[in-house]
């Protein structure tokens, strides 16, 4: 039986890897997805940041995805205002 963490880990990784696979890419969310990620799964985040200005603090090293690290980053900010 998973502990509670875990089941939140696990959870992190599936609604990543639903808007990742998208494009085909398990290791990249694109700027539209991203988009829809946050209108769907965490429309709060939206009242704060358009999702262009999301996808601009995300993409750390600039390669035109956000990877699941990347993605960790907007977790941890939004938990922690």
């Amino acid at each position: 039986m998973l502990t509670d963490l875990e089941c939140a880990i696990n959870s992190l990784i599936d609604v990543y890897h639903k808007y990742s696979l998208k494009k085909g890419n398990y290791h990249a969310v694109y700027r539209d997805d991203l988009k829809q990620l946050l209108e769907t799964e965490c429309p709060k985040f939206m009242k704060k940041k358009d999702a262009d200005t999301w996808f601009k603090e995300l993409d750390i090293n600039q390669d035109g995805g956000i990877n699941f690290e990347e993605f960790l980053v907007l977790v941890i900010k939004e938990t922690w205002i």
